[in-house]
Order: C-alpha cells, then structure tokens, then sequence
C-alpha cells in the first residue's frame, strides 16, 4: 500500500477528518459543517445553491447538513423576498463568534500536517492537488 496513491490520498483524508473533527468537538460542529461555518462568516445571507457551488458538494447532502446546522441551532433561514421558494441562509448569533476559533482549529491542524514541509513545498503541494481536481472535475481539458 504504500505505494499505492490512491490509498495514501483516501489515509490522508481520514486523518484530517478525524483530526478536524478532535479539535472541533468542544464548539458542537464537526468539519462537513466548518465550510459551510465559514462560507456564511464571510458572506451571510448565501441560498443552499450558493453554498453547493463554493463548498462543493451535491444538493442532497447540503440540504442534511443545513438541516442538521438548524437544528443544531449554528444557522436561521429567512425566506427570500423575490423568490419565497428559496431561503436566505445566516449564522446565529450564538454562532458567530465561534467561526474565528474554529477557523484557527482548522488552521492548526493545516500547520500540523505541513510542518516539515517549507512555504515552496506546501504552494507546490496546493498545485498539485489543485491540478488533480481540474483533471478529474473536467476530464475533457486533458485529452
């Protein structure tokens, strides 16, 4: 296995899922939610749609976590008022002020992963992974 890639990238996730998960338990969020978290930080008021595109994941498993964060009490939903098919989604309150913490959570595990790595190894290792998603998110670029 240790030569495998797929393998060693399918390791690496999980150790960052549990990892991410360790540090986050104490704010009652887990890290499918941290995305969402900070997405809503920088820019509230984002539909489920919104939030699909920039954290990259399928409806269905948005709309579970959204549910999830509702009733976790992390986000409210208002109803748009051009579209009252759609909700405008919004951190709490109570919310809030926890995204800078696990923001900082979620960076102190980043510097854990690539502390022996120098700033050039850790650029190259974001354009590589970055390529390797453009390759298989869009496979007719590479023919």
């Amino acid at each position: 296995m240790d030569k495998d890639l797929c393998y060693k990238l399918h390791y690496l996730a999980r150790l960052l899922i549990v990892e991410l998960n360790e540090k986050m338990k104490p704010y009652g969020v887990s890290q499918g939610q941290l995305p969402v978290l900070c997405c809503l930080g920088e820019q509230g008021g984002q539909t489920q749609t919104e939030l699909c595109e920039k954290v990259q994941v399928e409806q269905p498993t948005m709309a579970n976590t959204l549910r999830r964060m509702e009733r976790d009490g992390l986000i409210t939903r208002t109803a748009c008022d051009q579209d009252k098919r759609q909700s405008r989604i919004y951190l709490t309150e109570e919310t809030r002020p926890s995204v800078t913490a696990l923001q900082e959570k979620r960076d102190e595990v980043i510097a854990q992963m690539t502390l022996e790595m120098s700033p050039e190894e850790q650029e190259i290792l974001h354009r590589l992974i970055d390529r390797a998603i453009d390759a298989l998110k869009n496979p007719e670029h590479n023919k």
